[in-house]
């Protein structure tokens, strides 16, 4: 049967899918850069080995093919721009971006020119053009292998987002002087280009922002939602300016990006997917094209150009771009090194090779040639190398000392100061509660309104330097789901976790648990609120000196331990800053209300008990009635809490209690308690705290017991004349 056209393009589709797909899968597994086994892939199956990748069956749907694919890639590249990465190197990269676009351009044009003086001076200055760019598809592999400095991170990568449609648009000017336009008119061109693409793609953004705000788009719908507003905002570009969407989609995306709609976080995680898609396919398809004999053609002559590009040009753009900002001498070196172009440079060689073909076939096949030799020259070495290299100049980022802390609460920020003052580590706080991130801000601290448990959060360039995390939600499921979910990236010796359950096994536990004496991280955060404790900085903290209240958090050797509340961080064998939690001693007086202080005419257990409760509900209406009144009741039946001598303490856990309640009754008659003494009870202290904080309440029960276990001061209380009277005499009591 004879093999129709269309059977070779849905050959050549499917083959370009399934081989750009499991290469990239191959490349990811094996930290390989994916361009050279694309490129490597790609020319396998095309015409010169396999035959089963036949770009030419496609016609002219390959140039449509390419400019769509290179929209999507850059509109997904536009979405992972971050401004607080430019603002950190912004002057760097607006160099990058004017001068080193104009050193790269003509530089290499000039090389060509000299290397090659039989290329027409146009020609030259179209491959200069096309060398410009570095792009987001190499860049950032490399950026996730190579863990550099945030300043080198920030300067690479909007370089190489930014760069693509300025590289595109420059050989769009000098390719339409190729075609006969007059030197003035095809600069009046490109300034069209660039303002229609700037309104096109502002006004674009805008637009897709605003139907994800107003919830026009149903959940399910919104990726292909996006991802077919990208390709209209290309389409709206091109239609009426050609190559004018490239940069309309990569503006729309920074747009939708800076707004940061609430779906952010799927939407680049589906366009990320789109262009892993858009780049496998690419490569196979323009690499197929590629012929053996065209690169041996190339000769001494053009490894001379390639080297030339890499060890002349780049260092003399870095040099020219730096010079006068804060960028050290290895950082200027590993800048020089690093600049491995990628799909938009092969997919521009491609498509102006293909027009240039019928017109002008030697210079067509040099473009191509040229394009592909710096390409893979500069992946290969490059790729390769970059770690050693920033390894050699000590470029890399430090060891991530910082902490991601879940729970902007109070004693959330104390932590979090504690680290970033004391430890000058990086101390980010993480809450879905906007109203306790805004005050963590306002303290002065970095606080994001974030889910903890979204790993990608770790890919934000905020996030840079960030290696341990500390769960301190009041739900100790959650914390332990946190450290489980982030011990992954971590490691389970540095992720941290509120919990109560000291008994817990350590081979249960995700990480490490610690604070299990303390109370709830919201119980303890409304008392530093109230001031009824305080987290104290000690800065002459030892082995052996006894701590003036309960050690949280210790810095020792340039590292925050977290250690148990009775011991030193390890090795510890001098002084050491040290963040104290000091809860106020005198839990009692803390406890009583005025209005809560009474003088009942009563003699039945439960109708006192309603009584009191009711009182309580009155005061704190969140205080469930019910529930708490037969908690009282079944407890008594239980364990009575008569402590003798006329005097009882009836006492239950609330959840909706952020602080112990205490209500003190005067009962002249007296009421039966089952009292080991027999006497009836004639002084009643019910206590209510907060679920969650053992610790506060068996003090405040302790408290009670000291106070009625000396004669003279229960003496005192029983003889009382008033609650006012009772009141004042406890007060009095009480330690101070």
């Amino acid at each position: 049967m004879a093999v129709t056209n269309g059977d070779l393009m849905l050959q050549t589709m499917v083959a370009a899918f399934a081989a750009g797909i499991m290469l990239i899968v191959v490349s990811r597994r094996f930290q390989l850069p994916a361009i050279v086994l694309l490129l490597l892939g790609g020319y396998a199956c095309g015409p010169q080995i396999l035959g089963i990748v036949r770009p030419d069956s496609l016609g002219g749907g390959l140039v449509v093919i390419v400019e769509l694919a290179v929209g999507l890639i850059l509109f997904d590249g536009g979405l992972t721009l971050d401004v607080q990465g430019y603002r950190l190197a912004s002057g760097p990269i607006r160099r990058l971006l004017t001068a080193g676009v104009v050193v790269t351009w003509l530089g290499t044009a000039v090389a060509i020119g000299v290397i090659f003086p039989d290329v027409p001076i146009s020609i030259a200055l179209l491959a200069g053009s096309l060398v410009i760019v570095t792009g987001p598809t190499v860049i950032g592999p490399l950026l996730k292998r190579t863990k550099v400095n945030a300043r080198l991170h920030h300067i690479l990568h909007w370089e190489s987002v930014l760069i693509d449609p300025i590289g595109v648009f420059v050989a769009i000017l000098c390719f339409e002087w190729i075609g006969g336009l007059e030197g003035g008119t095809a600069v009046a061109h490109f300034a069209m280009r660039v303002f229609w693409g700037l309104v096109v793609g502002i006004g674009g953004g805008l637009l897709v922002h605003r139907l994800l705000h107003g919830a026009f788009v149903p959940e399910e719908l919104i990726n292909i939602s996006v991802l077919a507003m990208a390709v209209l905002i290309f389409g709206l570009g091109e239609v009426v300016l050609s190559k004018s969407g490239l940069l309309s989609v990569t503006v729309a995306g920074f747009v939708i990006g800076f707004k940061n709609p609430p779906e952010l976080k799927r939407i680049r995680r589906f366009k990320a997917e789109i262009a892993d898609l858009a780049i496998g396919i690419l490569f196979i398809l323009l690499a197929a094209r590629l012929r053996g004999e065209q690169f041996l053609a190339f000769g001494a002559g053009g490894a001379l150009a390639v080297a030339i590009v890499m060890f002349v040009i780049r260092p003399l753009n870095v040099m020219v771009s730096t010079i006068g900002h804060d960028v050290s001498w290895k950082e200027q070196l590993f800048l020089s090194w690093i600049a491995p172009r990628g799909i938009v440079a092969a997919s521009m060689a491609s498509l102006f090779s293909l027009q240039l073909a019928d017109a002008f076939a030697d210079s067509a096949a040099f473009i191509e040639t040229f394009v592909y030799s710096v390409i893979v020259g500069m992946v290969v070495l490059q790729g390769l190398t970059a770690g050693p290299v920033a390894g050699l100049l000590n470029v890399k980022a430090p060891a991530p000392i910082g902490w991601i802390i879940v729970g902007a609460h109070r004693l959330g920020q104390e932590v979090a100061r504690f680290v970033s003052e004391t430890a000058r580590a990086r101390a980010i706080l993480v809450d879905t509660n906007a109203k306790m991130v805004s005050e963590a801000r306002q303290e002065g601290l970095q606080a994001i309104v974030a889910d903890a448990r979204d790993l990608d959060l770790i890919e934000r360039d905020e996030f840079q330097g960030i290696g341990n995390l500390l769960a301190l939600t009041d739900n100790e499921d959650l914390n332990m789901l946190l450290c489980q979910r982030w011990s992954d990236a971590f490691g389970r010796a540095r992720v941290f976790f509120w919990s109560p359950s000291a008994n817990r096994r350590p081979g249960e536990r995700p990480g490490q648990a610690v604070w299990s004496r303390l109370p709830k991280p919201s119980i303890l955060s409304a008392e530093l609120a109230r001031n009824e404790a305080a987290a104290v900085l000690d800065t002459s903290a030892a082995p052996g000196r006894p701590s003036q209240g309960t050690p949280i958090a210790a810095f020792y050797k340039n590292q925050v331990s977290l250690t148990p509340a009775d011991s030193a961080p390890a090795g510890a064998a001098e002084a050491y800053p040290l963040l104290v939690l000091r809860r106020e001693a005198d839990y009692l007086r803390r406890g009583l209300r005025p209005e809560l202080a009474v003088r009942l005419d009563i003699s039945d257990q439960e109708a006192l008990f309603e009584e009191l409760v009711s009182r309580i509900v009155e005061v704190e209406p969140k205080v469930p009635r019910d529930a708490v009144l037969k908690e009282l009741i079944d407890r008594e039946q239980a364990w009575p809490t008569a402590l003798g001598h006329g005097i009882a303490v009836p006492h239950s856990y609330c959840r909706a209690l952020t602080s112990r309640i205490c209500a003190v009754a005067q009962i002249p008659e007296g009421v039966d308690f089952k009292a080991p003494d027999g006497e009836k009870v004639r002084l009643v202290f019910l206590l209510l705290s907060p679920q969650g904080d053992p610790e506060g309440h068996l003090a405040t029960m302790a408290e009670i017991a000291r106070l009625v276990g000396d004669p003279e001061v229960r003496d005192s209380l029983l003889s009382a004349s008033s609650p006012e009277d009772l009141l004042a005499r406890l007060r009095t009591a009480a330690p101070a």
